[in-house]
């Protein structure tokens, strides 16, 4: 296999500290990447732009594009995923960390398997320190099994993602769904004939907390959870069984008290 990019977005309630261990993981792979990509989305300063600014001077892989205003994630990745220099592109969160062999296993995957098309694996929940797992995002392997589970639930863990750019082109790219855009491409993907997988691991460290799990369940995301899942029953792709089921859910998330969702939330991943 060729080259392969990394594409990280960066916006300004982002913490400094946790980017810099995010680049560190790249930078420390056994097979690292020489186009590592930060969409900046909007205006950054303090010490989130210094760390921008001190691993770019550094690192002339890690090349930052600043976009001017913020405009979400979806249209910051629509603008700047193309602008990737190779075809394989790894998605990265600023506040995870990758383990060491995650690129190297996922390319061997990729080229062993030219007909897959997006890639992804498990995760390992932190809670403050990296090696602090607290749960597992579990994620279904084989492309058969991921078709079935995106007819309800997001099949794919977007931040241990990697897939070939000229099949995230050929669908639109991303676009601009609210704590969905990920979902919304994989399904756009799988409608138009693309494979996925999965591999049995977990590649990356992802962070979790308090905040992130409570705006999981807050009233916003609930109307973004409609609003996409409708869409996905209107274009044919889930019947209204997994529809209805997933709103359900997604609703009684919302209505449940902060820590007995919470508790629920670690006790499905153990």
């Amino acid at each position: 296999m060729t080259g392969h990019s990394v594409h990280l977005g960066v916006y300004a309630q982002d913490d400094a500290a946790q980017l810099a261990a995010a680049l560190d993981s790249l930078l420390g792979q056994s097979a690292p990447s020489d186009d590592i990509v930060i969409a900046v989305d909007g205006p950054i300063d303090g010490a989130l732009r210094d760390t921008v600014t001190r691993y770019a001077d550094a690192h002339p892989e890690i090349r930052p594009i600043y976009l001017p205003a913020n405009i979400g994630q979806g249209l910051a990745a629509a603008e700047t995923v193309p602008q990737c220099r190779y075809d394989i592109v790894f998605k990265m969160d600023a506040d995870d960390v990758c383990m060491p062999d995650r690129m190297a296993r996922q390319l061997a995957f990729l080229d062993a398997h030219p007909d897959v098309a997006i890639l992804s694996a498990h995760l390992a929940e932190f809670d403050g320190d990296v090696d602090n797992v607290v749960s597992h995002r579990r994620v279904p392997l084989t492309h058969e099994q991921i078709v079935v589970r995106a007819r309800r639930w997001n099949p794919l863990n977007h931040p241990a993602v990697v897939f070939r750019k000229s099949a995230v082109q050929a669908v639109g790219g991303y676009r601009h769904v609210p704590r969905f855009e990920d979902y919304d491409l994989w399904v756009r993907m799988l409608m138009a004939g693309y494979r996925a997988a999965n591999i049995d691991d977990a590649l990356v460290r992802y962070r979790v907390s308090q905040e992130n799990l409570d705006r999981r369940r807050s009233w916003a995301a609930t109307r973004s959870a409609w609003t996409f899942h409708l869409w996905k029953h209107r274009v044919g792709f889930a019947g209204l069984r997994d529809t209805a089921a997933a709103l359900v859910v997604l609703t009684g998330a919302a209505l449940t008290p902060g820590p007995i969702y919470r508790w629920v939330y670690r006790r499905s991943r153990t």
